[in-house]
């Protein structure tokens, strides 16, 4: 192969893999270097609250690429490398090895990093955050011989972990700050659900609180709420987010809540790019930041054609996530941060309904489903149109949603 130009990608997560094995699709000839500061073999990250916790999969199985595929696609991997700075000028980056790397064009798949609570007593064996596949292993060898644990935050990855480590006999208490978690996503409606549904598969769910300290030898025993809660417990799973992660900078590289890229996934640096978690992107004309497998894979795909074809490519895409909960599928389509109302299509109380929020102009944004799959497709839809429906047929099971009457 020629190596007269060079592409170096930055994270080998979902982005960066993706990117790398795209570039060779679409006819690539160059050298492509893939580095990470993580040491093991790029993994898929979603399976770690779920089926690694349970024990339905293995460590090979979550590998993204068998080893073989990035020899065979002439991928330069190379890992438990931490770039330490970025020259737009020289087009190097350098390495906290002391390692130089000449690039043409740089992709920046940094994802996102993990927010962390400063806690009394936080420094206790038994507590843990959830991010890389070495926290996960050494989760999983404490569970060993535990019967209670204690998870801060009910977002999506502290309930996945809740519906994970219930399965597997323990008894969990998720504390969680705000009243209704995710209400700003979701809304009440939706939220109330949820937390219904956790505690009917005997998680205790308690909301409106926050942990102040941990108490215990050396190993946690004990969390304490600022409300006077004292919860047994012989582990601690963290889970109160993420943020993208923009820790590589550069005073000519805009970072607003992630790295700015434009549709093609340009940064504010000729050729240097970003795709995945660590970006914020035009949706709809307005710059949205999410954190999603699907967007990751896809917005990567499309900055790979954009690298080799400049600005050939314009990223339109429909953010789309799903969520495994004590044998539930939920699925979230689209991004609203708010919303004029909102339209029941099914019966909560059936575990099996789709909830859409709509704007002022009957025009839906987003889409909650829980457990109706066949509904996937005609919402997502419905959704890239942005065409103002009618709420009340949208209400009524009777009319499929492709049937549903555009308002034009």
């Amino acid at each position: 192969m020629s190596v007269e130009h060079t592409t170096v990608i930055i994270g080998a997560g979902i982005a960066g893999v993706h990117a790398a094995e795209s570039l060779r699709k679409e006819g690539y000839q160059g050298r492509i270097v893939l580095m990470d500061c993580d040491k093991e073999m790029p993994y898929d990250r979603p399976p770690l609250s779920k089926e690694w916790i349970t024990g339905e999969t293995d460590k090979a199985s979550m590998l993204l690429r068998d080893p073989g595929t990035y020899e065979r696609l002439d991928i330069d991997l190379k890992l438990g490398m931490e770039v330490v700075a970025i020259d737009p000028v020289r087009k190097t980056i350098d390495t906290k090895d002391g390692s130089s790397y000449e690039w043409d064009k740089l992709l920046l798949a940094t994802g996102s990093k993990l927010r962390t609570l400063s806690i009394t007593g936080d420094d206790l064996q038994g507590i843990f955050y959830l991010r890389t596949m070495a926290d996960a292993i050494a989760m999983k060898q404490h569970m060993q011989h535990v019967k209670e644990v204690v998870i801060i935050g009910a977002g999506f990855i502290g309930a996945e972990l809740a519906s994970s480590l219930k399965q597997l006999g323990m008894n969990v208490t998720i504390v969680e700050r705000s009243s209704y978690p995710m209400e700003a996503i979701i809304g009440r409606e939706v939220s109330e659900y949820l937390l219904d549904m956790h505690r009917r598969n005997g998680v205790e769910v308690i909301t409106g609180d926050s942990i102040t300290q941990f108490n215990g030898e050396t190993t946690v025993e004990e969390a304490v709420t600022a409300g006077g809660r004292r919860i047994p417990c012989q582990a601690v799973m963290i889970g109160v987010g993420v943020t993208p992660n923009t820790t590589l900078s550069h005073p000519q590289l805009q970072a607003e809540g992630g790295y700015v890229v434009n549709e093609y996934g340009e940064t504010s640096i000729p050729d240097i790019y970003a795709a995945g978690d660590c970006t914020v992107w035009p949706y709809n004309g307005v710059p949205i930041h999410v954190e999603h497998w699907d967007h990751a894979v896809n917005h990567a795909k499309i900055v790979a054609q954009n690298m080799i074809h400049s600005q050939s490519a314009p990223y339109s895409y429909t953010p789309y996530f799903w969520s495994d909960q004590h044998g539930s599928r939920f699925q979230y389509f689209g991004h609203a941060t708010q919303w004029s109302k909102t339209v029941l299509r099914g019966s909560i109380d059936s575990n099996a309904f789709t909830y859409l929020y709509l704007d002022d102009q009957n025009i839906a944004q987003a889409a909650f489903l829980a457990n109706q799959p066949k509904n996937a497709l005609p919402v997502r839809r419905m959704i890239q149109q942005q065409k103002a429906v009618d709420p009340e047929a949208l209400a009524d099971e009777s009319v499929a949603l492709k049937k549903v009457p555009r308002m034009f």
